[in-house]
């Protein structure tokens, strides 16, 4: 069976889990593992984007 395909409705900030500046936007509808982000503020440590059903998984 075919899965509907869900628009977008809104889009959120990935936060950095260390320090919790934000880096990446991205919409709800977003699937996303073993992509590698480095933080944008003082931190600079670098962490993998993970999303699923469009939420951040830490």
């Amino acid at each position: 069976m075919k899965k509907i395909p869900v628009p977008e409705t809104e889009r959120k900030w990935l936060r950095c889990p260390y320090c919790g500046a934000k880096t990446i936007l991205y919409s709800n509808t977003a699937e996303c593992s073993g992509v590698y982000v480095m933080c944008t503020r003082n931190c600079k440590r670098v962490f993998e984007a993970k999303i699923e059903n469009g939420k951040q998984v830490q």
